[in-house]
């Protein structure tokens, strides 16, 4: 039986992956800060899967000791972890576009620090065993969009750190893939003030995600295909035609 660790695990994109994955036969492991949403979303998964490989460790990505102490953990303790997926995010719209450098500093905490946090460690165990590190960022990173200067930019930072990372890690024998997808319908979703286009469940995120992870590889993985494809090709518009579209969209 194969192993997953799952950061932000007990609800939205992470908690739908964990339940494809349970319902695969695979042994998951959840972690998010709070430890009392962690219990429920272990109850739950085994309620509506009937599985019971399914353990959680409380895990801050901002804290490297809290990290380390959890991949040693789940390591040791538990399995070896053959796909790490790093699904933990701190999301904030600036609706008033005002530049809040706390918010910024909380994204980049979570966002960036959590991220690397977790690759340090993971690498030292992955290290020659052809695992699979993969980072849940956002189409968001492709280009500066209005609102959303924090998390576009923790996203965009991953997307480069990834794509780096491919070339390095390669001599480590670790595999390492991005997932991009469009507008799910979670909790940090619920927090946008417009319409969002091909809005998806979680269910339909947990399952692209299981196909893209556990099928051939793939360096990026990214869906609904017409939403995240479009956004793609607005990184190569100039930014005159880029604005005017934004200020089309929402007087920005």
């Amino acid at each position: 039986m194969q192993t997953i660790w799952i950061t932000g695990g007990s609800s939205g994109i992470g908690f739908a992956v964990a339940k494809k994955f349970l319902e695969e036969n695979w042994r998951v492991v959840i972690s998010s800060r709070n430890e009392d949403k962690l219990i429920k979303a272990v109850e739950s998964l085994k309620n509506l899967t009937k599985k019971n490989e399914i353990y959680y460790k409380p895990c801050n990505v901002s804290n490297y000791a809290e990290v380390n102490n959890t991949i040693s953990f789940i390591e040791n303790k538990i399995s070896n972890i053959n796909i790490a997926l790093l699904n933990a995010t701190a999301y904030s719209p600036n609706r008033s576009q005002e530049f809040d450098i706390n918010n910024y500093n909380l994204l980049i905490n979570v966002n960036l620090n959590g991220t690397i946090n977790c690759i340090d460690v993971l690498k030292n165990y992955m290290k020659g065993r052809n695992n699979l590190i993969s980072i849940v960022s956002s189409p968001v990173g492709y280009r500066g969009m209005p609102t959303a200067g924090a998390y576009g930019m923790t996203k965009a930072a991953q997307l480069n750190l990834v794509e780096s990372l491919y070339f390095d890690f390669k001599k480590l024998n670790i595999k390492i893939s991005v997932i991009n997808p469009g507008f799910i319908d979670t909790e940090s979703t619920k927090l946008n003030s417009f319409k969002m286009p091909f809005l998806k469940p979680a269910s339909y995120a947990g399952e692209k995600i299981f196909k893209g992870l556990t099928g051939k590889y793939k360096f990026e993985i990214y869906f609904p295909f017409i939403l995240v494809f479009s956004v793609k090709i607005m990184r190569y518009l100039p930014l005159k035609v880029y604005s005017f579209i934004w200020k089309k969209l929402g007087n920005f």
